[in-house]
């Protein structure tokens, strides 16, 4: 650590900055190699886990579960450079806050901010940006119950609607017949 204490804290935290991005760069690698594991099956040719599932594998070979894997896989396949820029816990924030068709408006939004600050934005103002922009889905909870009532309630009317619909048409059928007899009697 002698080496580090002639550089200044601006040369020590780009270094820093350099091997983290090249650290996301070799993690993408590794998640590119377990897809291939996966979707392969080769990981049964090892023979301990030659009756297992990719999941057991993944968790006892490597301590990686299920959940993690997806999530990472899924942020280094469909969004790559945000992964390497931003890391895939960010990524899988923002897809989890705002929904999978806002990560990349997002992430646009969070490099404007940057280069018009010309610096790194702090954590709280990516979270400004992530809230505002998750603001936007709304979950919404469903009232099956009066949704029911209201569906029942417009069935009821519907149905006394066409009882007196129909009792129109029969009076007038019989109208008609009256009006057909009139006339064969007045042609006849």
């Amino acid at each position: 650590m002698q080496k580090l204490e002639k550089k200044t804290i601006g040369q020590i935290e780009s270094e820093v900055e350099r091997l983290n991005k090249s650290s996301r760069e070799k993690m993408k690698e590794m998640y590119e190699v377990f897809e291939y594991l996966r979707t392969t099956k080769r990981f049964k040719e090892n023979k301990t886990y030659k009756k297992s599932s990719f999941w057991t594998y993944l968790e006892d070979r490597f301590t990686i579960r299920e959940k993690t894997f997806r999530e990472n896989s899924r942020a280094f396949t469909k969004y790559p450079e945000e992964s390497i820029e931003y890391g895939v816990g960010l990524v899988g924030k923002v897809h989890r806050s705002c929904g999978k068709s806002m990560v990349k408006p997002v992430f646009e939004q969070i490099k404007a901010e940057q280069e018009k600050k010309k610096r790194p934005l702090s954590r709280q103002k990516i979270e400004e940006i992530i809230n505002r922009s998750g603001n936007m889905i709304k979950k919404t909870r469903m009232d099956w119950h009066a949704m029911y009532e209201a569906e029942l309630f417009a069935h009821k009317n519907t149905r006394g609607a066409l009882r007196e619909a129909l009792k129109e048409i029969d009076e007038q059928r019989a109208r008609i017949e009256k009006m057909k007899i009139a006339l064969l009697e007045e042609v006849a």
